[in-house]
């Protein structure tokens, strides 16, 4: 039986940055003290964008870091050159332009003022350091990386044995950290397979594995912030978009996944960190909740969806369970997650919310269902699964217009559709050469399945009727097309590329690409989410090395 829990919001606030409120919170009593205004804050920087001789750049970035670290806004210099960035917090902030093959001087720090508008221009005068290859975090490119790369030893017998039962050795050869990093992911690592039911790694395997990485995979260095901006100016509708970002304190928390609720906040799992993530669009104020524990000394949030009354649900393996959380009524619910009856870890890697009212999620060549009403599990095994006893993996997943479930097997390069009336399962294969490795999905309007296949840098759409397959290329290679979610007003697709960090709009209808580069390189945005009160405004969340919560917003031409 479910258990429910209620537990208070811990407040976590930049200093001298934001005053507490809340734009979206459907309790009244949550935004009558608040000293901003339902229109939010409203400081103003604005000025000219020139290069080295004066002439003025349209089309250019300029980024806005908040001196304390925890804000960075990013808007486009538009006609004459001229930038404007407003709805601001007072405070002080670094600002740099970039556009071509220069920037503006690091180190340009400037004060705002609510109600007021500041002035500063900038120059293009210094010459842009090389672009970043398209490449996962801190990562040798995945076309360049094999098993072949890792030299022979106990440690590489380990990783082949021991580690690609969940990640491919590709995923490990490309990775670059510190001794640190490589013994706090092993820990983590540990942690889920105990959860799950693996044998544990020895402790001198332990050693062994963390010496032979540090040895072999030392870090890279960090990439310098600009590296990825496109050196073409921003032209047409691409010019008409700001992004707002929140740098969390805990840069590690690994803000994996990200939901919007039906109030337009923004929502993301810490998986490292033990708690949800809250971001206010409006107020820009953060807050954290800690799922209440009940014998582990924190949870792991995994991927979370919210439902459109506001109930959002996500899985925990650490204290075996299922949760949902009413946000409105602040109380937490347990689901304990059945093993004596499912088979696999508890998290999986993508929830689905279904119209039915029952929760789904992928497992490792599995699908799992809770119906909430009745307290019933429900597990389907895969044909791959059921044939070859090896995971196939279990990754993004969507419900298509006919009710039917599709999930994808990353690991085999297939997809598999499941009948939760019948029980039938069917694999389809991904019709394209090499390693497509499907990530994430969503519908379109009419039902039919999108897929991101991070591995081929392609999107698949699936019809929901015939399961025929179609390959589309966005317009730049090797770009790691992770998450997909649709703006269902328009209809309109929304996809991150997360190896370029760019996010991007295709339109089916006239296969038109929007391409919108992210304020800084090694982004690292996962899963990527439209608010559908507010289909203008596109969230994210990210990983690798620094955890973070944002969105881009489109603006009118006149904004």
């Amino acid at each position: 039986m479910p258990k429910k829990t209620r537990l208070g919001l811990i407040i976590l606030t930049a200093t001298g940055l934001f005053t507490t409120g809340c734009s979206g919170e459907p309790s009244e009593e949550s935004v009558a003290d608040t000293a901003v205004s339902p229109e939010g804050h409203s400081g103003i920087l604005q000025g000219l964008v020139t290069d080295s001789s004066g002439q003025p750049v349209a089309g250019a970035f300029v980024r806005l870091d908040s001196t304390d670290g925890r804000l960075t806004f990013m808007v486009i210099s538009q006609g004459a050159g001229r930038y404007t960035a407003d709805r601001l917090p007072a405070g002080s902030y670094d600002v740099q332009a970039i556009g071509n093959d220069f920037e503006s001087a690091s180190g340009a720090t400037v004060d705002v003022s609510e109600q007021a508008t500041t002035q500063m221009d900038l120059a293009l005068t210094v010459a842009r350091a090389p672009d970043l290859p398209a490449a996962w975090p801190r990562r040798v490119p995945a076309h360049l990386a094999t098993a072949s790369n890792l030299p022979e030893g106990r440690g590489k017998d380990i990783i082949m044995t021991r580690c690609t039962g969940c990640h491919s050795a590709v995923s490990v050869v490309e990775r670059r950290v510190d001794r640190e990093t490589w013994e706090a992911t092993i820990a983590a690592m540990r942690e889920l397979m105990v959860s799950g039911d693996l044998p544990d790694l020895t402790e001198e395997d332990v050693a062994v594995l963390t010496d032979y990485l540090s040895a072999n995979l030392p870090p890279m260095p960090a990439p310098d912030p600009n590296s990825r901006l496109p050196r073409a100016l921003m032209q047409g509708e691409a010019m008409n978009y700001r992004v707002v970002q929140y740098n969390l304190e805990n840069e590690l928390a690994e803000t994996h996944d990200v939901a919007v609720d039906p109030w337009g906040v923004g929502w993301a799992n810490q998986r490292t960190g033990g708690k949800i993530s809250r971001f206010d669009p409006v107020t820009y104020e953060y807050r954290e909740i800690g799922p209440p524990l009940n014998t582990a000394k924190r949870a792991r949030p995994g991927n979370l969806q919210i439902s459109r009354d506001g109930i959002m649900w996500l899985p925990d393996p650490f204290e075996t369970r299922w949760l949902s959380y009413d946000i409105a009524a602040d109380e937490w619910t347990d689901w304990p997650f059945p093993t004596d009856e499912i088979r696999g870890q508890v998290q999986g890697n993508s929830m689905a919310l279904h119209q039915d009212g029952t929760i789904w999620s992928s497992g490792p060549g599995a699908a799992r269902r809770l119906n909430p009403v009745t307290g019933e599990w429900s597990a389907w095994d895969t044909p791959t699964w059921t044939r070859t006893q090896e995971n196939p993996g279990g990754y993004g997943m969507t419900v298509a217009g006919d009710g039917r479930v599709w999930m994808a097997e990353n690991r085999a390069d297939i997809m598999a559709r499941i009948d939760g009336e019948t029980g039938e399962v069917v694999e389809f294969d991904i019709p394209v050469d090499g390693i497509a490795y499907p990530r994430r999905m969503d519908h379109d309007r009419e039902g039919n399945v999108w897929v991101g296949l991070w591995g081929a840098g392609k999107i698949l759409k699936i019809d929901q009727h015939t399961a025929e397959m179609t390959v589309i290329e966005p317009p730049i290679p090797y770009n790691g097309a992770y998450s997909i979610d649709f703006d269902e007003t328009s209809d309109l697709l929304w996809v991150t590329l997360q190896k370029v960090d760019l996010f991007a709009r295709y339109n089916p209808r006239t296969e038109e690409w929007l391409l919108l580069p992210l304020p800084q390189s090694e982004t690292d945005a996962r899963r990527i989410e439209v608010d559908q009160n507010n289909p203008n405004r596109i969230w994210w969340s990210s990983t690798s090395n620094f955890a973070r919560i944002g969105f881009v917003e489109l603006l009118d031409n006149d904004s």
